[in-house]
């Protein structure tokens, strides 16, 4: 039959079509081809009817049949389907877009590669469809129950996925541009190389999400959980990340040129190639597993074996963190405080395969027994050579030692303004109130000169919780004052002149810069700063932008470089007043 005679048949409506399918043998009407635009076909019977690479548009099919029915390559845009059965109906290749679906049932229907766009899905359920490489941009998915369904490589570009359950979802390579995730849960959700671009995902719970190689750019993180999420090579430019949870969150390779930190996300803070890594990444591991236990050469070719490690890679801060035992042997652990100017990723690698490499070396001496008794020998001889003069030095051992600390650098304010009658009356006030405070958080190394303070700690928490303590007792007795805080590699010599130990690095240097742009009662920090005391969840760090007084390293005076205003969380401040 050509398309003229199917339209009158169909013209005579559904009871004469369905009468006259019975008289057919079945498999043997054939549609492909068939072109229908505008026609109501309520209660049809399509079904195993061959309707392939077909044109019906505008049709009513309300209460259809299209059970088993191939309608693959055909376009089917602006239909009503309501209430149709569209059972094992081979959907492929097939747009549907804008039509309605209202109750329809699509149980096994085989939808790849199906545009089912701008289409409202309320009220159906098409968890049971396959979704690979589906087009479903502007559809009403809201409420659905999508748990662990695969989105791989659909489009669901401005889809609406309000309160959907999208948990352990795969959207591999999906478009989700514009998509709307409000009240959506997508805890354990795959997102790998997928198009989120200024998606909203403000407050949702993220945990162990897989965002490896997505698109992030200016989306919305605020207050998000990121615990134990991975965002492996993902970009996330321009994101705002205002109060996000990163515990165990994994970053190797982020891409990151700037971000936003504050609540209204309008303060942009810049970043370097690779810095974001660096600031906000967890530190570099580096692992050895020894058979059996450790043996003493092993011991005691460790210092060796760090130095040997961070002069192949020059900048890098490394440290010894543990040795412990474990099944079957021994595991040590190396810890990088400080990646210099090197990819973390890829320094990472370059550090474990060189680790590896240099401890086959040691374990090859225990079975050559002439070069392990030579070590044995030396590092006896050693030891009777220098231990007693060691004694002697212990007083001193702070003498030219290089370490990481965190400094705190405060100032005044009007100093040069007091009178000479009150000058020493509030300066003894100034040492007097400040003392306490530095022996409470076990303040090293200070050093008053005048109206200012420069004191080190072992870690940033007790660093900034002594600033904080300090800014608002002196504030209380009248004193204005400026803080700034940094941490880093610090050498502590002793002073020829004055023959008391004095501090000298880069840190130092920095954490007077902060102080001296700091306003009146305020503690400025740096990034680093921030990355190691925000994990105690204590204080606020408010992003800013500060112009430098002096010039620094690569910096030159004038120029702004990013930091953070400090504040204690609401007990914490009530337990320094």
């Amino acid at each position: 039959m050509d398309n003229y005679s199917i339209i009158q048949e169909l013209k005579k409506g559904a009871k004469s079509w369905n009468k006259w399918r019975k008289t057919l043998a079945i498999g043997t009407l054939n549609l492909d081809g068939l072109e229908l635009n505008n026609l109501e076909l309520d209660g049809i019977d399509f079904s195993r009817v061959s309707i392939r690479n077909s044109t019906i548009t505008n049709c009513r099919f309300r209460y259809a049949d299209f059970i088993s029915t191939n309608l693959e390559g055909s376009q089917l845009q602006n239909n009503d389907f309501s209430h149709a059965k569209l059972i094992a109906t081979r959907l492929v290749d097939c747009d549907l877009s804008g039509s309605i679906l209202l109750q329809s049932n699509m149980l096994t229907a085989i939808t790849r590669n199906t545009k089912l766009e701008n289409i409202d899905f309320s009220g159906h359920d098409i968890g049971g469809l396959m979704l690979r490489n589906v087009s479903l941009a502007g559809s009403n998915l809201a409420g659905q129950q999508l748990a662990r369904i695969d989105f791989s490589n659909s489009n669901l570009t401005g889809a609406n996925l309000q309160g959907a359950d999208l948990t352990s979802a795969i959207f591999n390579n999906a478009k989700l541009a514009g998509a709307n995730f409000k009240g959506a849960n997508l805890k354990g959700a795959i997102f790998k190389s997928a198009n989120l671009d200024s998606v909203d995902l403000r407050g949702m719970d993220l945990t162990k999400t897989d965002f490896s190689n997505a698109n992030l750019i200016h989306s919305d993180l605020r207050e998000t959980n990121l615990s134990k999420s991975k965002l492996t090579d993902a970009n996330i430019t321009g994101c705002k990340l205002w109060n996000i949870t990163t515990t165990g969150w994994v970053i190797a390779n982020i891409q990151c040129s700037f971000a936003y930190w504050d609540k209204v996300g309008k303060d942009k803070t810049t970043y370097r190639i690779h810095e974001f890594e660096r600031i906000f990444g967890e530190s570099i591991t580096i692992e050895l597993r020894y058979p059996y236990r450790l043996a003493d050469h092993e011991l005691a070719t460790l210092p060796i074996f760090i130095e040997h490690l961070a002069a192949v890679n020059w900048g890098i801060i490394l440290r010894l963190k543990s040795i412990s035992d474990v099944a079957g042997g021994a595991l040590v652990k190396f810890v990088v405080e400080e990646v210099g100017g090197h990819n973390p990723t890829q320094l990472k690698a370059r550090l474990q395969d060189e680790a590896d490499r240099i401890q086959l070396a040691q374990l090859s001496l225990r079975t050559n027994s002439q070069l392990h008794l030579q070590l044995k020998e030396r590092i006896a001889s050693i030891r009777e050579e220098l231990w007693p003069r060691l004694l002697e030095l212990a007083a001193d051992h702070e003498k030219d030692q290089a370490r990481n600390l965190t400094i705190v650098f405060m100032d005044l304010k009007g100093f040069s303004k007091w009178r000479d009658d009150e000058l020493s009356e509030k300066l003894s006030l100034f040492r007097g109130l400040v003392k306490p405070i530095l022996n409470k958080w076990s303040g090293n190394h200070p050093n008053m000169e005048g109206d200012s303070l420069r004191v080190t700690f072992t870690n940033a928490t007790a660093g900034l919780s002594c600033a904080c303590m300090m800014r608002n007792v002196l504030t209380a007795a009248g004193f204005e004052l400026r803080v700034g805080v940094e941490l880093g590699e610090v050498s502590v010599i002793r002073n020829e002149v004055t023959e008391i130990l004095d501090l000298e690095g880069v840190a130092v240097s920095m954490a007077a810069r902060l102080e001296a742009a700091a306003e009146a009662g305020e503690v400025l920090v740096s990034h680093r700063v921030r990355h190691y005391a925000e994990r105690s969840d204590l204080f606020t760090f408010i992003p800013k932008r500060v112009p430098l007084k002096k010039a620094i390293g690569a910096f030159v005076q004038g120029e702004h470089i990013d930091c953070f205003a400090v504040e204690p969380i609401k007990n914490l401040q009530d337990a320094l007043l």
